[in-house]
């Protein structure tokens, strides 16, 4: 790791000296002592070779000698010290496994992972150092510190090897703290400093190093670890501190006297060159140049001259010197052209044009001069000449000659990344944004973790908007913020970056998501350049994020309050134009006289901001919808003149064409239908290539059709569907635009022109050509139905059912399938087939049980079954109608009906007032009610229930006054007080019906009245005035009725008898007898009888008045 050379691994421990004197001192064979003495003197005189031999030999001839194990310990050691690490490794295992009880079997596991350390079998070397050290922890006393402080060292020297700095740095850390005062810890604090210095620790690293000099200012890493001290500062860009260090490094040691001169040289060499580099960081440029030139003078024409020179250059390159500069970097080439420099110097010669490129004339020098070093394959520059020649082309915005030379950036090198990217933002100023986000995307797949990604990444972004890849462009935005992580990028800043997501998500309709996004930019970049577009499209995103009054208004206050912040001219404007909107969409979610209001405040508005900014940029807009919202206000003249003055005021709006339709329209809905067509007329003369082209043929023919000119209608409906075959028009709101084809509409209009036409053949060819050629439009199901009501128009009943059954089968969600339903139902009723009827009905309950259609069905099921006298399933089938249908009272009084009914054999009065009185109370407003009531009356009439009776006729009088029942009612009210013979009541609700005469009431409900007035008078013991009414009916119903003014006549006469006015009587029995005279030849035989029954008795009491006269 480290290049100065550390200290010899200690091979010998004290316990295998030990046992060597023992050896050489205890009794033993002659000839064995001396061969294991010669052969232990060649090994320490470091003949290795031969002493490996003669231990090998011994333990051949001595296999049982208690030194065998010793022999084959050094038999290990020689190999080692012969890099024979295979042999030694050999031995050493030999000795554990043949001598497993020796003394000396850690000494050759300690063997062993030395031996795996110098192949560089680290992972091994682990295991055998840390086997060796638990061993020798546990007999501490036969082992020194120095040899287990080397272990624990080495375990860590192998850790670090292996590119395992925090594992290594656990083991140096050992070694300090339980072995500080063996020779090992100052190896293992040094090496702690290189760990940090491996992981760009550069500042733990710098520490560490000048405290190890410190500590150990006479170690032989000592010049080493000052000089890696500055480095690391140097590493750390720290240019003042460095400098200061490596000055003091040259001062320290330029005259010391190292053992090893040459390297001591270099390193002050290195030291002078990083000196030099520091003042250039500092722009101390004089300095630097000093210190170069120093070099250069010191170097004696070396290759340390040509990268001196070529330093020269760089100086005053960064001064901007050019052409002493390109001088310097000319001598570098010329002068040591076989240099390493060489090529650097040419580069730099490149890079002057490159920097001071203004023109195309200074890049095409840069290009030459880059070109040189790019086609130098084996140039360590090659690839960033050819980078740079790429963005030569790109600043001169020849960007497919610049995609080309970035092409040629080989894949391996540092610039392919760089190249790609600039291949990219080539595309993208070419507008080619599929390739620019393309090769974005390959970049980053294939260099996730390049510095360029942030950039990248907005440009990826940037590109999909441009795409209109609106949801790929935010999460663009999104990943280029995780990549960002709080930098600063000069080119690409966050702002502007929040600022596209922005308008992304916007165009991606997320509007909840702008809005955060934009509250982010604000609230970080409060004086950002895009704070006034975030406040707009928070208001904006506030208006389209919901269809809701309360989003509507809240936007509407935001742009308010932007508005008060007095911006410039044309943020007002647009402020202005907002505000408009909001009241606009919100008068379209609102209704009524709310409605008119706020149509009202949008062109208020609108006519504000025309009148504070008549030369904006959306005042035609706004002149436009004002006209809109004053059409949708029903003030259509004004509409027109707004959007005639449009059309004066904006020659060159691009809203001149919808101006010019909507007076077409407004003249429409004004049922000025010959204006209206002039108007559509002018719109196609003027605007011959507007896309409003079929509305405005489509509204001349909806005017002709409402003339009735259906011939006409028919021409011009022809032509949208003839002219227009690829037709698709933009329909709704601005923003929230949808596509719709007039030709299907058209169509249809066809065929109900020749209904009108009663052309009913043409007709229906038509309906069937909208289902043929449109089968998927809204009006497919309504052409179908038009076939049926054409049908059924004719008479044709059983081809109408067809075509209704047609449409349930092929259309069975459309709107109309549930009335077509019922349809089916009513003609299977009218045909007398009341179970297929009730088959047909419960199809409508079945299918569609959640409509109106529903309720309307179980009303004709219960009418169903009460003609085939099925009474309790009638009851039944009204009374499980919707109590929210609009059928729900008929239903209910139709199932009290049911129970009143004569001929219901089940039939049950209670039953029926119940039913009837419960429509009076849960369903008042409705035309039901009053029946009910009144014949609720009937049945507590026909209960003899007279008070109950009377009470409900008095509720009818007083609710429903003006109801029809009313009158009735008032005539049924006198005859339950006359049941009661309350006269005096029964007199006074029949003279009201008097008194209203026929003006108020059927003239039949008067003549009762009057008669049953007549009677109860007479019960009431008033006959003169009984009598006096009888004649009122007798001279005033005469031509409605002559047989009542007949009997009317006979009983004024009985009556005056019993007043005792016997010649007003005589008189009206006369009276009657010549109307009988008058009238008998032209009455019909049904009546005769009758007439001739009151004249007979007439005639009878006459001739008894008269005697009794007489």
């Amino acid at each position: 790791m480290q290049p100065y050379d550390k200290q010899s691994i200690s091979r010998f421990t004290p316990r295998f000296l030990i046992l060597l004197y023992l050896f050489c001192t205890t009794t033993a064979n002659a000839g064995e002592r001396e061969d294991y003495t010669f052969a232990y003197k060649l090994y320490e005189k470091k003949a290795y070779a031969v002493a490996k031999d003669q231990f090998k030999i011994f333990i051949q001839k001595y296999p049982e000698s208690k030194n065998a194990d010793d022999a084959r310990l050094l038999i290990g050691e020689s190999a080692l010290n012969l890099e024979q690490y295979g042999i030694a490794i050999q031995n050493f295992k030999r000795l554990t496994s043949e001598y497993p009880n020796s003394s000396l079997r850690l000494d050759a596991v300690r063997g062993t992972a030395i031996s795996w350390f110098r192949q560089g079998k680290y992972t091994e070397s682990i295991k055998g150092f840390q086997e060796f050290w638990e061993a020798a922890t546990e007999d501490i006393s036969s082992y020194s510190p120095e040899v287990i402080a080397e272990s624990i060292y080495l375990i860590g020297e192998s850790y670090e090897k292996l590119g395992l700095y925090q594992k290594s740095r656990e083991y140096y850390d050992q070694v300090l703290t339980d072995y500080s005062q063996t020779k090992q810890s100052a190896d293992a604090l040094y090496s702690i400093a290189w760990v940090d210095y491996r992981l760009k620790k550069f500042q733990q690293a710098h520490d560490q190093l000048l405290l190890f000099v410190d500590q150990y200012p006479d170690h032989s890493a000592a010049i080493e670890a000052t000089y890696r001290a500055a480095e690391s500062l140097f590493q750390m860009y720290k240019w003042q501190q460095a400098q200061i260090e490596f000055q003091q490094f040259i001062d320290r040691y330029q005259n010391h006297s190292h053992q090893d001169q040459n390297l001591l040289k270099q390193y002050i060499t290195d030291a002078r060159f990083r000196l030099g580099e520091c003042y250039f960081q500092q722009k101390m440029m004089t300095e630097a140049r000093d210190t170069f030139t120093y070099l250069l003078d010191e170097s004696e024409k070396s290759s340390l001259s040509a990268e001196a020179q070529y330093w020269i250059g760089e100086i005053l390159a960064e001064e901007n010197k050019v052409n002493e500069a390109i001088y310097e970097y000319q001598k570098v080439i010329r002068l040591y052209p076989d240099s390493t420099v060489a090529d650097n110097a040419q580069y730099g010669i490149a890079m002057v044009y490159f920097n001071i490129g203004t023109n195309t004339q200074d890049y095409t020098e840069a290009k030459t001069a880059f070109k040189l070093v790019a086609d130098d394959l084996n140039s360590e520059l090659s690839d960033a000449a050819r980078f740079r020649m790429g963005e030569c082309f790109r600043l001169s915005r020849e960007f497919n000659s610049a995609i080309l030379n970035y092409q040629k950036v080989r894949e391996d090198s540092p610039y392919s990344d760089d190249a790609q990217y600039q291949i990219a933002i080539s595309y993208f100023e070419l507008r080619d944004y599929q390739s620019a986000a393309s090769v974005i995307k390959s970049l980053l797949k294939l260099t996730p973790n390049t510095d360029l990604k942030p950039y990248a990444l907005y440009h990826l972004g940037l590109s999909h908007f441009n795409l209109r890849q609106y949801s790929e462009s935010a999460l663009a935005f999104d990943n280029y913020f995780t990549a960002l992580d709080d930098r600063k990028l000069p080119t690409t800043s966050a702002d502007e970056a929040l600022y596209w997501k922005a308008r992304a998500l916007f165009e991606a309709e997320n509007y909840n998501e702008v809005i955060m996004v934009c509250n982010t930019l604000i609230q970080k970049h409060p004086e950002s350049q895009f704070r006034q577009q975030a406040d707009f499209f928070i208001a904006e995103s506030t208006y389209w994020q919901e269809e809701s009054k309360p989003a509507y208004q809240s936007a509407r206050q935001k742009y308010q309050d932007l508005l008060d912040k007095e911006p410039d001219e044309e943020w007002a404007e647009k402020y202005r134009f907002g505000i408009g909107w909001t009241y606009f969409s919100e008068a379209v979610l609102s209704d009524g006289n709310e409605q008119d209001r706020l149509y009202e405040q949008a062109v208020t508005s609108w006519q504000e901001m025309i009148k504070k900014h008549p030369s904006g940029s959306y005042s035609d807009q706004a002149q436009y919808h004002q006209g809109v919202a004053q059409s949708n206000l029903r003030r259509y003249q004004k509409a027109i003149n707004t959007f005639s003055e449009l059309l004066q005021t904006y020659q060159t709006s691009n809203w001149r064409d919808d101006a010019q339709y909507q007076i077409g329209w407004s003249f429409y809905k004004l049922e000025r239908y010959n204006d209206a067509i002039m108007a559509f007329q002018e719109q196609l003369r003027s605007f011959p290539a507007s896309q409003l082209e079929p509305k405005a043929i489509f509204g001349i023919a909806n005017a002709y059709f409402k003339l009735g000119k259906y011939a006409s209608a028919i021409t011009e409906y022809r032509r949208v569907i003839e002219n227009f075959p690829n037709l698709k028009l933009q329909m709704g709101r601005p923003g929230a635009e949808k596509t719709f084809d007039l030709r299907p509409e058209a169509q249809y209009y066809v065929a109900e022109s020749y209904i009108n036409l009663k052309n009913y053949q043409k007709a229906v060819q038509g309906y069937q050509e909208v289902i043929e050629h449109y089968p998927k439009s809204m009006w497919a199901d309504d052409a179908q139905y038009g076939i049926a009501t054409a049908y059924e128009d004719q008479g044709k009943s059983q081809q109408a059912l067809q075509a209704y059954n047609h449409l349930i089968k092929n259309y069975p969600d459309s709107l109309l399938a549930p009335d077509v339903q019922i349809h089916i139902g009513r003609f299977y009723f009218i045909e007398k087939n009341y179970s297929r009827a009730i088959s047909e009905f419960q199809k409508v309950i079945d299918q569609y049980g959640r409509s109106e259609s529903s309720s309307l069905a179980r009303y004709h099921i219960g009418k169903s079954y009460l003609e085939i006298g099925s009474f309790k399933q009638a009851i039944s089938a009204f009374e499980k109608v919707s109590k929210k249908s609009e059928l729900a009272a008929t239903s209910r009084y139709e199932a009290g009906y049911v129970w009143y009914n004569k001929n219901n054999p089940g039939r049950n009065l209670e039953r029926a007032i119940t039913a009837f009185l419960l429509v009076a109370r849960e369903y008042p407003s409705s035309n039901d009610a009053p029946q009910a009531l009144l014949l609720a009356g009937n049945c507590n009439q026909e209960l003899l229930r007279w008070s109950e009776a009377a009470e409900i006729y008095r509720t009818i009088l007083d609710k429903y006054d003006s109801s029809e029942q009313a009158k009735m009612t008032q005539l049924l009210l006198g005859h339950v007080y006359r049941a009661q013979k309350q006269y005096s009541k029964a007199i006074s609700a029949y003279a009201k019906i008097r008194d209203g005469g026929s003006d108020q009431y059927p003239v039949e409900i008067v003549i009762d009245a009057e008669l049953r007035l007549a009677e109860t008078l007479s019960l009431n013991g008033q006959h003169y005035e009984a009598g006096s009414t009888y004649l009122r009916v007798r001279h005033l119903r005469e031509q409605h009725s002559p047989l009542t003014a007949l009997h009317a006549a006979v009983r004024a006469a009985d009556a005056y008898v019993k007043a005792k006015k016997e010649l007003l009587a005589k008189d009206s029995y006369e009276d009657a007898i010549s109307l009988y005279q008058n009238y008998i030849s032209s009455v019909n035989t049904n009546q005769k009888k009758d007439w001739d029954q009151l004249h007979q008795y007439a005639a009878k009491m006459y001739q008894e008045l008269l005697q009794k006269i007489q």
